[in-house]
């Protein structure tokens, strides 16, 4: 990030989800403040009204948080996430709008009918969706830039407008400058990740399966996860809970009990890492050292094959491709240059290639599960990083080199079909995450590690 000052600190809501509906349910504020805190966002700051994408009403925002406020003030038995201002990427159907999924390609395809699966327990729940979040298009990129507009920036970086990361990047705006409380992403490399940490804010990846998928616009179905974007782990946990429709009462996840062991590969993560980036994420892990977490740093052979095999970039390509073969035949010119360049990459994978890749890819699930069986989760920096200037990505060669260092690290979660959570690297706004990773369906478990960290970390 080359010459770039780092601000100390950004605006979103107090308070978060849970904080904001304690305070409904004291009737210490209400929903149509709550949103009318993020419509005064959105038309102060021209970073977040860049993050939405334009498919957004105002109107139909306060209606939705002046029912929920008199559902709550006649004393019926109201959701307790009623009225709560959430933010959607562009890739979730949402009834009645077009998908576009940060492209022009689809701006003509027909509205929605229903919403998708994800998203519709979180409107029954009664969240209240403020737009659509702007996006790479088609989410092929961890950097955030879409040539389509609009372009959201860093909300931390205030020398220059550098990335906000990506692919999900007008979610993690739209929740740093308070223009909502949470954003709802997808992460096939990092996508939920990637901007949280450039943004000092939480960004969760479950294990694939635990969230449908029905009603996005896939990039690849192999590796595609609904992820959230908040401002604590346990807003992340909530988001999660309802996507999951997990059909409990929902509780905040406690932190772990007892020693909590973390593993440090020695190469791999930290390799072409940024000195600041180093330099804060060892100081954070003396912090967490100091507080009874065990970090075991040793090499983790695994990860060697998995840059030597290459095997997720190839399946990445080849799904994408397939789902996209006829618009990139129908409209090459509409695409973003550098999407549609990789996405061409996938017509090079014949099914015997693509068989091969996935059982690779299932004999590195299970020796990563074997090798993991000891500690409670990986660590490391989310993006070895910090957010390059947008002007320093415009040439093809320095695009693709920062796009391969970012997605590095947090695509490993995808690629071994696990769960991942990206913490801010501290407290003061350094446009840094630290990234725990847990084997597949073990996602309660690394909620509760990353609280104890996260507790940790704020002390």
């Amino acid at each position: 990030m080359s010459g770039s000052a780092i601000r100390s600190s950004y605006s979103p809501i107090p308070g978060g989800l849970v904080g904001a509906a304690q305070q409904l349910e004291k009737g210490e504020i209400t929903s149509r403040a709550l949103v009318e805190t993020c419509l005064e966002a959105i038309t102060r700051s021209d970073n977040a009204r860049a993050a939405y994408t334009g498919d957004f009403s105002a109107d139909r925002a306060r209606q939705f948080a002046d029912a929920a406020d008199r559902i709550r003030a006649k004393g019926y038995h109201a959701s307790p996430w009623a009225g709560l201002p959430i933010s959607v990427k562009d890739l979730f159907d949402l009834k009645g709008q077009v998908t576009a999924a940060g492209s022009t390609i689809l701006a003509d395809r027909p509205p929605a009918v229903t919403d998708a699966e994800a998203i519709a327990p979180l409107r029954a729940a009664g969240f209240i969706v403020m737009g659509r979040t702007q996006m790479t298009e088609f989410a092929y990129s961890g950097l955030g830039l879409n040539p389509h507009g609009p372009q959201p920036w860093n909300t931390l970086v205030e020398d220059g407008r550098a990335i906000p990361g990506g692919s999900s990047s007008g979610g993690a705006v739209s929740v740093a400058t308070g223009a909502c409380l949470a954003a709802i992403g997808s992460d096939t490399g990092g996508s939920c990740r990637i901007p949280a940490a450039m943004n000092a804010l939480t960004g969760f990846k479950p294990t694939a399966a635990r969230i449908s998928r029905k009603g996005m616009i896939p990039l690849s179905p192999s590796f595609d996860s609904v992820g959230s974007i908040a401002q604590s782990v346990q807003d992340c946990a909530l988001l999660d809970h309802v996507m999951s429709n997990a059909g409990t009462p929902w509780a905040a996840p406690q932190a772990h009990e007892g020693p909590l062991r973390l593993l440090l590969p020695t190469s791999f993560v930290r390799n072409d890492a940024d000195s600041q980036v180093l330099a804060v994420f060892e100081t954070v892990l003396r912090h967490l050292e100091g507080g009874g977490v065990e970090i075991v740093r040793q090499p983790l052979p695994l990860l060697q094959d998995i840059q030597d095999l290459n095997i997720q970039a190839q399946i990445v390509a080849a799904e994408a491709y397939h789902y996209f073969h006829d618009d990139l035949l129908h409209h090459p010119d509409e695409f973003d240059p550098r999407v549609s360049e990789r996405i061409a990459l996938g017509e090079k994978a014949s099914v015997q290639i693509l068989r091969q890749l996935h059982i690779e890819r299932q004999r590195l699930c299970a020796r990563f599960n074997a090798e993991m069986t000891s500690f409670d989760a990986l660590v490391c920096p989310t993006s070895p990083i910090l957010p390059p200037l947008i002007s320093e990505c415009a040439e093809a060669e320095a695009y693709g080199r920062y796009n391969r260092l970012v997605l590095r690290n947090p695509s490993l979660a995808n690629l071994l079909d696990g769960c991942s959570i990206s913490l801010p690297l501290n407290w003061k706004g350094f446009p840094s995450g630290l990234m725990l990773t847990s084997c597949h369906g073990q996602d309660e478990a690394l909620l509760r590690a990353a609280r104890k960290c996260e507790d940790r970390l704020r002390n």
